[in-house]
């Protein structure tokens, strides 16, 4: 469940793309992750989508594929026209944790 705490301080090592876009406010970054299913993913961070936090968009089993994969959402996040919405894919435990959270009624 901790997989994330031996991604800290350790960006450098772990990227594989990143994309950004001051005037957007686009972020497109695709990295090596030890928290989720696969070992590879790519994340989105735009104004339009999920009140600016970051979604997960795509997981990959290998560096090629995220490398591949990290192009292909550049394409469709910088195309004229943007995606109606964004599907979270993320498998990381905290976010499973927190989808359970957000999605039970209070007491």
């Amino acid at each position: 469940m901790f997989g994330f705490l031996s991604m800290m301080d350790n960006y450098e090592d772990r990227k594989v793309a990143n994309y950004s876009d001051e005037k957007s406010g686009l972020i497109v970054d695709t990295c090596a992750v030890t928290d989720s299913d696969e070992p590879f993913e790519t994340g989105i961070c735009h104004p339009n989508y999920n009140d600016g936090k970051w979604v997960i968009v795509e997981m990959y089993s290998s560096k090629e594929k995220a490398q591949e994969g990290h192009e292909k959402w550049v394409k469709i996040m910088t195309a004229k026209k943007l995606p109606a919405n964004l599907k979270d894919v993320s498998t990381c435990e905290l976010v499973k944790l927190s989808r359970l959270l957000d999605s039970s009624e209070p007491a």
